[in-house]
């Protein structure tokens, strides 16, 4: 069983090469800017581990958290709108393309926000996500704000996408839930 609250910041990197080295297996977070990563890894920990702003495009690097002394919950920057620019936009596709190369990296979760069409940042990073041999969860944040004509919007997008692994998350999920799903993801 994983102990989800023993869990602390390690370090903030431009690249997944400068890394801890000690052979622990990552989970990354992903998503666009302000789409609830922070705010997921905080309910995930159960403590303000993660700093969250409403402001977008405050990460700009790879924040590394230890969990249970056993694995790395990454938390990466957004993409899409930042208030700094095409700059970071590149940056980020810099970042995360070399991410991909690094083989600790056991599963990826794309936050997507529930309340909107998925933008076209976000269908492109889907459709990486699903050339790369690295599994993938999708998350659709912020579900208790949404109408249910986007919750049913969310529901067809994913099975035409014909995604396997998908939550819903907002202010009614369980803690337990989310870490049975990072849990799981360990495991496969």
């Amino acid at each position: 069983m994983i102990n989800f609250r023993d869990a602390k910041y390690v370090i903030s990197v431009p690249s997944y090469k400068m890394r801890p080295i000690n052979g622990f297996k990552e989970l990354a977070v992903f998503g666009k800017s302000n789409v609830g990563k922070s705010t997921l890894i905080n309910l995930l920990t159960g403590q303000k581990l993660a700093f969250s702003s409403k402001q977008a495009g405050k990460t700009k690097l790879l924040n590394y958290f230890l969990i249970d002394k056993s694995f790395y919950l990454v938390d990466t920057p957004g993409y899409g709108f930042t208030t700094y620019g095409s700059k970071e936009d590149l940056s980020f596709g810099d970042m995360m393309e070399t991410y991909f190369e690094n083989p600790q990296l056991a599963a990826c979760f794309l936050l997507i926000d529930s309340r909107h069409e998925p933008g076209k940042d976000d269908l492109e990073f889907l459709s990486f996500l699903e050339s790369q041999s690295v599994p993938f969860y999708l998350i659709f944040t912020k579900s208790d704000q949404a109408k249910q004509s986007d919750i049913a919007r969310c529901k067809k997008f994913v099975l035409e996408r014909k995604a396997k692994n998908v939550l819903f998350s907002g202010k009614g999920l369980k803690a337990e839930e989310l870490r049975a799903l990072f849990a799981r993801a360990l495991k496969e």
